[in-house]
């Protein structure tokens, strides 16, 4: 009888361990750096700063999104290092994006006037705990200025 609560207890303990962990929440863009500025395709570097809402740390594998700017197509974004996220945190993701002058030209009214442009990322990320693996979608919106005069020093 004893063995019975005992392996009834870990079962119940295991399932609990095992919930869908919640989408992380995108917070913005932070430190925004040109490496490289060319007429054809431009390097930029920037932290992509996310809050994980779940009560368990988390591993995150891959991300792999489409970064829109005022619904326009502005860059790809691949991730591939594995990072520890820590429980109810807020974070950051480094980013280095090639983007083509083309698509910078798409918002040069909003970025010369530092006004707010509408950011959405779509994809999808991997994440881990302990042996458990979870590919969730990621969606995320947000309206942000983005500084580039900044980004140039």
């Amino acid at each position: 009888m004893r063995l019975y609560k005992l392996l009834l207890l870990s079962l119940v303990i295991l399932i609990m361990s095992c919930s869908q962990p919640k989408p992380f929440v995108f917070k913005g863009v932070q430190s925004i750096k040109i490496e490289k500025a060319s007429w054809g395709k431009n390097i930029f570097k920037a932290d992509f700063v996310y809050e994980n809402p779940n009560n368990f740390s988390l591993s995150l594998q891959k991300l792999e999104a489409d970064i829109f700017i005022n619904d326009h197509l502005f860059t790809h974004y691949k991730l591939d290092t594995t990072f520890s996220i820590p429980a109810e945190a807020t974070f950051k993701l480094p980013a280095t994006m090639q983007v083509e002058l083309t698509d910078i030209l798409k918002n040069s009214v909003d970025i010369i006037f530092n006004r707010p442009m509408k950011i959405n990322v779509k994809g999808i990320s991997t994440l881990s705990k302990g042996m458990f693996t979870k590919t969730i979608p990621i969606e995320f919106e947000t309206t942000q200025k983005l500084n580039l005069a900044e980004a140039l020093r």
